[in-house]
């Protein structure tokens, strides 16, 4: 197993290379791979763009099946002890300065059942509660939020930790992926 934490944009130039690399550090070859996942949104429009059609490619050229992974998904299997696995929280990802995806957990399932695309100032209105969350946001969202409830944000699991996990109640499928924008095109 390899792995390559990327904290900053990547050119799509990048992007083979460094998936080459991995593969060597892994001691591996592409003709060994026998599934491949990755995160199909939110996230760029190119990048998602881009790294769904890499996906699909090696896919269709090693003829083995793959898995489209929300990004939520990875969220909530990061969750960090048991008591927060079954209590109430959010997951929250900024898209524009006004704009965000939030999909609930526990009593905030009912509400926010899936990844939806929200206005701030929605968000913002409905709730009136202390809340937990994990997700990726950006000042101007944490601040507005923090403005109007108690938020914390909650220790969350290394992804290494729960890929295995993760990846083994996964779906996999020779199919087309799609990137997933969330706001209905």
């Amino acid at each position: 197993m390899a792995s390559d934490p990327v904290d900053h944009r990547l050119g799509d130039h990048e992007l083979l290379p460094r998936v080459d690399k991995l593969m060597q550090d892994a001691s591996s070859r592409f003709e060994d791979l026998t599934h491949i996942a990755c995160v199909v949104g939110p996230g760029g429009f190119m990048s998602l763009r881009v790294g769904v059609a890499l996906v699909n490619t090696l896919a269709d050229q090693l003829q083995i099946p793959s898995a489209g992974i929300h990004l939520s998904d990875v969220y909530e299997a990061r969750v960090s002890n048991e008591q927060l696995a079954t209590s109430s929280y959010i997951w929250l990802h900024s898209t524009k300065k006004q704009e965000l995806f939030v999909r609930g957990f526990g009593l905030y399932a009912k509400q926010w059942p899936e990844a939806t695309h929200v206005q701030l100032e929605d968000f913002v209105q409905a709730i009136k509660e202390p809340l937990q969350w994990v997700g990726e946001l950006i000042p101007e969202h944490r601040a507005a939020i923090a403005s109007v409830a108690e938020i914390r944000e909650s220790p969350l699991q290394n992804v290494t930790e729960i890929l295995p996990a993760l990846l083994q109640h996964q779906s996999f499928k020779k199919h087309i992926l799609e990137p997933w924008y969330g706001r209905g095109w």
